[in-house]
């Protein structure tokens, strides 16, 4: 039952990126919704989500590039750098939108329902589902990291 244990460094992207997705996904849901319906709560409600979802994106990264290491020199590297490009450009991009947000928000300016910022979210969702989708092919299709299935993983 605690097999798992032996290679948890392996494991921890798939545990990890699953916070970084809610928090971003949620942060630019409740940005959205703050933009139709103006509300100081949604809108604080956005900005904590945005730095829970930054703040597990960067470890995502991390552990993506830790669990890239054994598909290193096999035909699979191909298949795995896109998604992996996309995680990279797109954590660096939160990090650039979450700076921006938090000098803002020191100056007494949340510009969370800021025309640029929200069309800024728009292209995070869109990344968020292109990221989500290339690491979904990644696994279902290709069988990365799928102990029992995947001849590089014992």
């Amino acid at each position: 039952m605690f097999d798992f244990i032996s290679h948890i460094w392996l494991d921890m992207h798939p545990i990890i990126v699953h916070f970084a997705i809610g928090g971003l996904f949620l942060s630019f849901a409740f940005t959205l919704l703050a933009w139709f319906r103006p509300n100081a709560a949604l809108s604080e409600a956005s900005w904590i989500l945005l730095v829970v979802g930054v703040a597990a994106a960067i470890p995502a990264t991390i552990t993506g590039l830790i669990a890239h290491f054994p598909y290193e020199e096999t035909p699979l590297a191909a298949a795995i750098e896109p998604h992996q490009l996309l995680g990279m450009l797109g954590t660096l991009a939160t990090l650039g939108v979450l700076g921006w947000r938090f000098i803002a928000r020191r100056k007494g300016q949340d510009i969370g329902t800021h025309p640029v910022y929200v069309g800024l979210i728009v292209l995070g969702l869109v990344w968020v589902v292109l990221l989500g989708g290339t690491g979904g092919n990644l696994v279902y299709e290709l069988g990365v990291n799928v102990r029992g299935i995947n001849p590089l993983l014992k």
